[in-house]
């Protein structure tokens, strides 16, 4: 699920535990969704798809590890990387399961106000103390205004 907000975006993504079988047992369950006598909707294969799109550099995986949702015992973010970039789909996905998620993720990132508001937000008000700042600042300014103009 992906919600959109105005200083953010939530996407809500299956909780996973990566270890060393992970990338057999992806391959193994991509095996057999892709066995010709099995008719299912290639939900394992399009979930390997778009996580493959999540996770580009271990500096994904640390967002990931630090939201919870990839677990791992590995000892760094690289090998979870590999991990995932070693699992081939060979070019066999499902694009209507995750294509409602991905085009308001893609609506969301085309949407220059939300992206301006929210980068303004986290980079400027990611202290309760900066707001405070500014709305003091601000609340002084409206006093000299009052004063230089009722004097």
């Amino acid at each position: 699920k992906f919600k959109s907000g105005y200083f953010y975006a939530t996407l809500e993504v299956p909780i996973w535990f990566v270890s060393i079988d992970t990338k057999v047992f992806f391959l193994n369950m991509i095996a057999y969704e892709m066995c010709p006598s099995t008719s299912t909707d290639r939900a394992v294969t399009a979930y390997i798809e778009f996580m493959k799109s999540l996770i580009d550099s271990p500096k994904d995986v640390k967002e990931l590890r630090e939201k919870k949702i990839l677990l791992t015992t590995f000892g760094s973010d690289e090998e979870v990387l590999k991990v995932y970039k070693d699992i081939n789909t060979y070019g066999v996905r499902n694009v209507t399961i995750f294509h409602g998620v991905k085009e308001k993720i893609q609506a969301h990132y085309n949407n220059k106000a939300k992206t301006w508001l929210a980068e303004l937000f986290y980079t400027y008000f990611n202290s309760p103390w900066t707001a405070i700042a500014l709305f003091a600042a601000a609340f002084l300014l409206v006093l000299t205004f009052l004063q230089t103009y009722y004097k």
